[in-house]
């Protein structure tokens, strides 16, 4: 769950859903909202359903291991991606939000949060780790 005050960064989106093991994405009609807020130190990505309230996705997002992006063959709507790094996993969502001047910002404001303390996490050269 979430802290209690505000987020660091959320926009109303909803789900798109794979239709099987196509590239085609289908939107579903709940209106939703995305946010990301910091956990216990760890990045979260929540979707909650706006009708319900109810939050249906909560991924933990390590640092540089995922990135929002834009569906550019979506021609019909607003999609984004979110990709994983370290698994083939992709989430889509389109955006709902009225003003499409924000779209860009909210791209960048969710990848900077992703990326943030990537160079804190450094990778063990193997003379750093002992056995015993």
């Amino acid at each position: 769950m979430a802290s209690t005050s505000s987020p660091l960064l959320q926009f109303k989106a909803g789900r798109c859903f794979r239709e099987g093991t196509t590239n085609i994405v289908q939107p579903d009609s709940t209106k939703g909202l995305v946010y990301m807020d910091k956990e216990d130190d760890l990045l979260h990505f929540y979707w909650k359903n706006r009708t319900t309230n109810a939050v249906v996705d909560d991924l933990i997002l390590f640092p540089g291991d995922a990135e929002l992006k834009t569906v550019p063959e979506c021609t019909t709507g607003r999609v984004v991606m979110l990709q994983f790094k370290s698994s083939s996993q992709k989430l889509f969502f389109w955006l709902q939000e009225a003003n499409t001047d924000r779209d860009q910002i909210i791209l960048q404001q969710a990848n900077a949060l992703i990326s943030q303390g990537q160079e804190e996490t450094g990778q063990f050269e193997d003379e750093d780790v002992t056995m015993e």
